[in-house]
């Protein structure tokens, strides 16, 4: 039993339906709720992904094109180029701040899954008995990092264009 304390069971202690009689026609609808919380989950998830992949390729293309000093460079004045890096940063703030709402709706489904797991009869399933992040090895470090570089290649574009770097 030792593994279980690496797992999380706690669910909420709010019930998914309002009056639960265990009839069929009850088991059916949590299934039902079952799956739509399972596929909006991987909805999240595939999102979350998406993002964290595109977030620093494209700022990094960006920043080499506009920022490079090569051919391409020279039709940015410095004035565009502090636009570029401000809309840069903006664009970055906003799908850091979309990001942190996806995480909050994420765990909010992870909760739901496990009292409907737990209601249904579920020991360890998707959600309930799931395995404790721990360490560094945690989705909210991923976060930090990839954002977190993302945000300091736009600030320090900012300061360069400023500075006429």
């Amino acid at each position: 039993m030792a593994d279980r304390e690496d797992r999380a069971y706690k669910t909420t202690d709010l019930s998914t339906l309002l009056a639960y009689k265990g009839t069929p026609e009850d088991r059916d609808l949590l299934l039902k709720l079952y799956e739509q919380t399972c596929t909006t989950w991987r909805m999240l998830v595939d999102v979350r992904f998406k993002l964290f992949a595109l977030v620093p390729t494209i700022s990094l293309v960006s920043l080499a094109t506009v920022f490079s000093g090569g051919d391409s460079t020279k039709y940015f004045s410095p004035g565009l180029r502090l636009l570029f890096a401000i809309l840069g940063l903006a664009a970055t703030v906003g799908l850091l701040v979309y990001e942190l709402r996806n995480s909050q709706l994420h765990d909010d489904l992870i909760s739901r899954g496990r009292k409907i797991e737990d209601e249904l009869g579920v020991d360890t399933g998707v959600f309930r008995g799931r395995k404790v992040a721990k360490g560094l090895i945690k989705h909210d470090n991923a976060t930090v990092l990839i954002y977190g570089a993302a945000l300091v290649a736009w600030v320090a574009s900012i300061w360069t264009s400023a500075c006429g770097l």
